[in-house]
């Protein structure tokens, strides 16, 4: 092979080898391009997707409705309070709110020697002489109240308190003071069947709520007597006082149950939360101690 011939034939080599480096170099760079661009293009359905599921996600809570706040007590119950009830609330809504739901009864007795802790004055008690009336502090406190509001909207107003607070002792001496007085009447057969009566109206010491301080008769006639539900400061007592925490203790379709005649007067604080609940369904204490599974 000539010199010529073999400087030739290198050439086209080098020629080749040059080609073919270009070629893969060329590959290299698409190669390259087309990854970027796949990731670029990944990028943007990513971008794409998320967005798209931003929208769902705030599209799914605004369609959602956004939940009502708690009703306040009034608008629980539908009435506003006449007076600033602020300073009461802690009173009328104890801490335990079923502290004050419990029964005196003759199944459910306190003993001779009870006397509440917090016994306080009762500021409404009758000004005819007879001594001051006293309540524990809450009851006296939700009583306060509860005959304010009826001040400051002028519904009761001359409405007062005549008794409250009972001692075992005290109690004692008004039930063998009424089975006297109806034994001499003569209209009973026997001592049992008159005693019966009696307690129909009174109870026996150490079964009465009036030992309890929680308890109270108002009214705004000369005694008590039913007659008082006629009048206009009855009903408005009867119609608001779950509001301050009371209720109307012997009802007048619940004596089957209590075993007392309708009372009218008398009133028996047990808290706002309970004597709401037993307003609206419709209770009296026997059944909502039953209800709440309380009578321990």
């Amino acid at each position: 092979m000539s010199k010529h011939t073999y400087k030739k034939k290198k050439v086209k080599i080098n020629y080749v080898r040059f080609i073919l480096s270009m070629l893969i170099i060329f590959g290299i760079i698409a190669g390259i391009v087309f990854l970027v661009q796949k990731c670029a293009d990944k990028k943007d359905n990513d971008d794409k997707n998320s967005s798209s599921s931003n929208l769902s996600s705030s599209q799914i809570v605004s369609s959602k409705p956004e939940p009502k706040p708690e009703p306040t007590y009034e608008e629980r119950v539908g009435k506003e309070y006449a007076i600033d009830i602020e300073p009461y609330l802690e009173y009328i809504e104890p801490e335990d709110k079923y502290e004050y739901v419990f029964l005196v009864n003759p199944t459910h007795t306190l003993a001779s020697d009870y006397v509440p802790e917090d016994l306080t004055d009762c500021g409404h008690t009758r000004k005819d002489g007879r001594a001051t009336q006293k309540m524990r502090l809450a009851a006296a406190k939700a009583l306060q109240a509860f005959l304010a509001e009826g001040k400051k909207t002028g519904k009761v107003t001359n409405v007062t308190v005549t008794s409250a607070y009972r001692s075992y002792a005290y109690q004692n001496q008004l039930f063998t003071q009424y089975f006297n007085r109806d034994w001499a009447t003569g209209k009973y057969a026997t001592k049992e069947e008159c005693e019966k009566h009696v307690l129909t109206y009174s109870t026996k010491p150490g079964t009465s709520e009036h030992q309890s301080g929680l308890c109270c008769d108002m009214h705004n006639i000369p005694s008590a007597e039913q007659y008082f539900a006629q009048k206009p400061e009855a009903k408005w007592l009867a119609e608001n006082c779950y509001r301050f925490g009371f209720i109307l203790r012997y009802p007048e379709d619940k004596q089957d149950i209590t075993k007392i005649i309708y009372e009218p007067w008398h009133f028996r604080f047990v808290g706002r939360d309970a004597a709401t609940e037993m307003h609206e369904k419709g209770m009296c204490l026997e059944e909502y101690i039953e209800y709440k599974g309380l009578d321990n």
